[in-house]
């Protein structure tokens, strides 16, 4: 839908929607918006903090999630489903936003805004950090004690086991992964895995977060105030949550992971499994991977970012869950290349020009980004000749067989996986020395966290 702007001109489809359901918004509260701020991210939805004012004269301060227009996918995480979600659990008494209106006709759906800000890497002192990380874990422990046996969301199964709903799940995002047409041999190989492994246990189902840890909670003045992005939940193993909760802490630390885990073993009285957490952090990496595959956001420098880490997490996570040593491969011997100099000029302009001189947001950001882009190709540039013939050498030794093209012995490794005509130990050092090699062209891009893993599980003994 399309229609005239403030100054005349036609309106763009997608801020005429939203234009629509801002008057939703007010019709719905009895208010006039004075205020809407569009809040970061937006992977799957675009969001608005949004002040309104009242003919009585009281503010209301509510949260506005709408999904962009998309192709018809089997994806099913809607908000929809969010809207189920937030209604489960309602009746748990946690720290989370209430639903307070879902749009009749459109995927749109207004939630209580919650107070404090989700950047835990701000946060300086270790004490405060650890005191809500532990706070974060007794919510958790909250979740889990839901009966989930009435919860049923799009895309779940009803059953009392919780390898029905983990292969709902592998079900769910095999389909999603299928979906692109295009093959990633190393996201075959985590399903192959995933599908072989499964645990079994007699614990009962429970409604999980989905995506929790740092980053999807909210904090002020040194306490924990709400869980947030309750997108992915479903139905199935407690002990998945604390795989995410592991997965979010390589970007945001906490400061002791081991003892958040024993926080949540007290909070909550469950043993925890130790291979268990060790599948779901496979099967985390292999969501957050096939995400990445289906490029459902498309701002290149963090694509570059996440795509590097995610595989290398992915590659760890396998290593671990199947207890197998990976020997580090060294890099490659190459000099800068003539361009070297170039890059860096430019460099040094986006960060003491564009970055250092700019007030607005916007601007530091897109300069931020450029640099993470432009120090990739400067990696690309140098090391990426000598990392293709190495996957290229590597390939055909594993295979046996010889090769025109990279991407034709890429895509011969995916169908002999799918066959299982290559062993899980030579398979997995192809891809440690595959993904080393990516994670390598993306060090300068990435920062800190260009060699960061998964935390240890020192804290667990044993299933």
């Amino acid at each position: 839908m399309t229609g005239p702007s403030a100054s005349g001109a036609p309106e763009a489809p997608a801020a005429a929607e939203e234009r629509e359901l801002f008057d939703w918004v007010e019709q719905r509260f009895g208010g006039r918006i004075v205020r809407a701020v569009q809040a970061s991210g937006g992977n799957r939805a675009r969001s608005f903090a949004i002040d309104l004012a009242r003919p009585d004269g009281a503010p209301a301060e509510v949260f506005l999630r709408y999904s962009l227009p998309r192709p018809p996918s089997v994806e099913p995480y809607t908000l929809q489903r969010e809207a189920q979600v937030y209604r489960a659990i309602d009746r748990a008494g946690l720290r989370a936003p209430r639903l307070l209106a879902e749009h009749p006709t459109r995927p749109a759906i207004v939630t209580e805004r919650a107070r404090g800000i989700a950047e835990f890497r701000r946060l300086t002192d270790p004490v405060i950090k650890a005191g809500i990380a532990s706070e974060f874990m007794g919510t958790l422990a909250r979740l889990h004690a839901l009966d989930a046996a009435g919860v049923t969301l799009g895309g779940g199964v009803k059953s009392s086991s919780i390898s029905d709903h983990v292969r709902a799940e592998l079900a769910i995002w095999r389909a999603m992964y299928e979906e692109t047409n295009v093959r990633d041999p190393l996201i075959e190989f985590a399903f192959a895995w995933l599908d072989r492994a499964m645990p079994d246990t007699d614990e009962p189902p429970v409604l999980t977060h989905g995506d929790a840890g740092p980053g999807n909670f909210l904090f002020e003045n040194g306490r924990l105030t709400a869980v947030v992005d309750w997108e992915l939940a479903h139905v199935g193993d407690p002990m998945e949550d604390l795989a995410w909760f592991s997965m979010r802490c390589v970007m945001e630390p906490v400061p002791d992971f081991s003892a958040s885990l024993r926080a949540y073993e007290a909070a909550s009285g469950r043993r925890l499994d130790r291979f268990r957490i060790l599948y779901h952090r496979v099967f985390v990496s292999t969501r957050v991977v096939v995400i990445r595959h289906r490029n459902v956001t498309g701002e290149p420098g963090n694509a570059i970012v996440s795509r590097a880490l995610n595989r290398r997490l992915l590659v760890q996570a396998l290593a671990e869950a199947a207890d197998v040593v990976i020997q580090a491969t060294p890099p490659p011997s190459c000099p800068p290349t003539a361009r070297d100099d170039l890059y860096g000029r430019v460099l040094d302009e986006l960060r003491e020009v564009v970055v250092a001189r700019s007030t607005d947001p916007a601007v530091v950001a897109s300069g931020k980004a450029a640099s993470k882009v432009l120090k990739f190709l400067r990696a690309h540039d140098r090391y990426g000749a000598a990392a293709e013939a190495a996957e290229r050498y590597a390939l055909e030794a594993l295979l046996s067989e010889r090769f025109p093209t990279l991407e034709a012995a890429r895509l011969r490794l995916a169908d002999v996986l799918v066959a299982g005509a290559v062993a899980f130990q030579p398979a997995l050092a192809f891809f440690a020395a595959q993904t080393g090699g990516d994670a390598l062209l993306a060090a300068d891009a990435s920062g800190g966290i260009a060699t960061r893993g998964y935390p240890a599980l020192e804290v667990v003994n044993g299933p």
